[in-house]
């Protein structure tokens, strides 16, 4: 299960690596700062586990059950070596026990436990220690009190050579519960290693997909982006703005708008709540979704303010910047488009001087020296700067 966890853990993490690069940095670290000591705790704990693969999972019940059936003996501790892990600062240890049940035939087998310092001791080559067999055969016991058994069978009992005696191995990560060895969910031999290699990679691509499926059209833009060289798209291309058209009017509702911000990263929309109704909010598209943010800061004197996305050729813009940025002679960088509509210059006009003309574009080009401001009719038809 710690694996299963460990390697969810590193699915989170992968996806939220992916969100950082591609989709909001912020969720994106948000996830991974938490996957990231999830996936360490449980990796360490995972291995802290293996290494205590030949220890015995014997429980209170499981001793006493064998107290119950005399299933007791006498192990003489042949050898203790520390394995360099520590659990709670105290050494796990292997030991190599020659067994002597108290019904049935001597064995040999090797198992690991925690020994506290102050008991190493007790545990030296040599020394002969009461057991209970938790098994009948064997090969797994527990260390219990002097006193279960009686005098004349402690007298009796010889530990022969361990030489001499058949060594039963214990199975790893084993437990005994009711009279019967328990392992793990999952197998920790050989053989089932490539079923649960494929598990954990299910679990890690499932976890990943958890974490970055929010994000999809981010990446699938990401994803056509890299083919120019670019790791995330630049929404004043055609194909990245027209996607972004599609979702912004999507989630307005209609497609009326007051003003457009086309940017390489972001594409701002301000809308009327309702056809022809001049309270305005603001939507923007970023990362692959839009975010409804409220009430816009400016709101429109009135709804002859407002025209249809279909009144801007949205595929002209790229155009346009490129044909400014050549007539300028310096590259587009990160240049913005304003779309709004132009000042109404009929004087005889009811709403002469205000923004009530055909829709335009404006942006600048230039750098740190200057720039130059550019300005074209929604459709893109003409370009001059000013």
């Amino acid at each position: 299960m710690l694996r299963l966890i460990a390697f969810a853990a590193l699915g989170a993490l992968l996806g939220g690596i992916i969100v950082i690069a591609v989709g909001p940095p912020d969720i994106g670290y948000a996830v991974a700062g938490v996957a990231l000591p999830v996936c360490i705790f449980a990796t360490v704990l995972s291995l802290v586990g293996r290494s205590l693969g030949s220890a015995i999972g014997a429980s209170p019940q499981a001793v006493q059950q064998a107290k119950d059936a005399r299933r007791l003996g006498v192990a003489r501790i042949d050898t203790l070596r520390q394995t360099g892990t520590q659990i709670n600062d105290q050494p796990l240890c292997e030991l190599d026990l020659s067994v002597q049940p108290l019904n049935g035939p001597a064995f040999a087998t090797t198992m690991r436990t925690v020994v506290p310092v102050t008991a190493i001791p007790t545990f030296q080559p040599g020394t002969e220690r009461d057991v209970a067999v938790l098994l009948d055969g064997g090969p797994e016991v527990a260390f219990i009190d002097a006193g279960e058994l009686s005098a004349d069978e402690r007298s009796r009992l010889r530990v022969p050579a361990r030489a001499s005696l058949p060594f039963l191995p214990l199975q790893p990560h084993q437990r005994i519960v009711d009279g019967r060895r328990r392992g793990p969910l999952l197998g920790v031999g050989r053989a089932g290693r490539p079923g649960r290699f494929a598990l954990f990679s299910i679990v890690a691509v499932a976890a990943a997909a958890i974490v970055v499926a929010p994000y999809h059209q981010s990446v699938a833009q990401s994803i056509i982006a890299l083919e120019d060289g670019r790791l995330r798209p630049d929404l004043r291309r055609p194909e990245a703005l027209a996607e972004a058209q599609r979702a912004l009017q999507e989630a307005i509702g209609h497609d009326r708008v007051v003003s457009i911000t086309v940017t390489a990263d972001f594409v701002i929309a301000q809308a009327p709540l309702t056809v022809g109704d001049t309270k305005t909010d603001r939507w923007e598209y970023r990362y692959g979704q839009v975010t409804h943010q409220g009430a816009a800061s400016g709101q429109p004197e009135s709804a002859a303010e407002q025209f249809s996305w279909s009144d801007v050729a949205l595929d002209r813009m790229w155009s346009l910047l490129e044909e400014g940025a050549e007539q300028v002679d310096r590259p587009v960088g990160d240049a913005s488009l304003y779309l709004v509509r132009s000042t109404d210059t009929d004087v005889h006009s009811p709403t002469f001087a205000r923004p009530a003309g055909p829709p335009q574009v404006t942006f600048s080009i230039g750098d740190d020296y200057g720039s130059t401001s550019f300005v074209a009719p929604a459709d893109g038809s003409a370009l001059s700067a000013r």
